[in-house]
């Protein structure tokens, strides 16, 4: 039987269920005689019918100074606009520091002057080093391009024709060279190039046996021990039951 079926002929728990908020306000208009209206529905802001309170600002600060020129009139030259540093155009008071007293100031590096010069060590030591005789130092002179026998190089370099290059083989008996050969072509390469068809194994590519089948072909000689046992006769029979041994050594009496 169907499950609903059997719920429905027993008793049950009642269910409640919490219903929807109605659109119907009181004081307002009735929803359905509104959706029933025919006409556009318009949307309004509050602000293009009700009063709204003013709202105030703070202005930004002006750009005029007193005692310096009038931003109106400076933005209507048509010059070129040009900033100065102040350093430029006035002297600079010397700058002076001094290292704290405690010890945390003391760790802090000291502030320098933009326009005092450093001085590394390296450039200490090269301008001490300038003052103080030193050791002649000397070094080994480059190899001479000039090679006894052969062209002077300046005079070479100043000829104003082409600079040509010879290849010493062309112009000197070489040495022969012999290089290792590769390996020849066997039956299944050529068989890659003058067949189409695919390329078999066994019988046929090898010669010898090609020979077995075919009458045509000349039999390979080969050697082999035949069918059969190697040895035989009485000696062999009584080599392999031990009895040569007995029959040929000395009589036990």
């Amino acid at each position: 039987m169907d499950d609903a079926a059997v719920k429905a002929t027993r008793p049950s728990q009642p269910r409640w269920t919490i219903g929807t908020k109605p659109e119907m306000i009181i004081g307002g208009t009735v929803p359905s005689w509104t959706k029933s209206i025919p006409g556009p529905k318009y949307s309004y802001d509050v602000n293009t019918f009700k009063e709204r309170q003013p709202v105030y600002t703070i202005g930004k600060k002006q750009e005029m100074v007193i005692g310096g020129g009038v931003p109106s009139w400076t933005k209507t030259i048509p010059g070129p606009k040009y900033s100065y540093s102040t350093d430029v155009i006035k002297p600079r008071q010397p700058v002076f520091s001094m290292a704290g007293s405690s010890k945390h100031e003391s760790k802090r590096p000291l502030k320098r002057s933009a326009s005092e010069p450093t001085y590394s060590p390296e450039s200490i030591e090269k301008g001490y080093a300038a003052t103080t005789p030193a050791i002649p130092k000397y070094s080994v002179y480059p190899r001479r391009e000039i090679v006894i026998g052969g062209v002077i190089p300046s005079w070479v370099n100043s000829i104003p024709a082409p600079k040509y290059s010879y290849d010493t083989d062309k112009f000197k008996k070489r040495p022969p060279s012999w290089t290792l050969g590769t390996k020849l072509p066997d039956e299944s390469d050529l068989m890659k190039v003058r067949s189409p068809g695919p390329i078999y194994g066994g019988t046929a590519i090898d010669s010898k046996k090609q020979a077995e089948v075919d009458s045509t072909r000349r039999r390979v000689f080969s050697t082999t021990f035949g069918i059969g046992p190697r040895w035989e006769g009485q000696a062999y029979q009584m080599v392999r039951s031990g009895a040569w041994a007995r029959y040929n050594g000395p009589a036990m009496r």
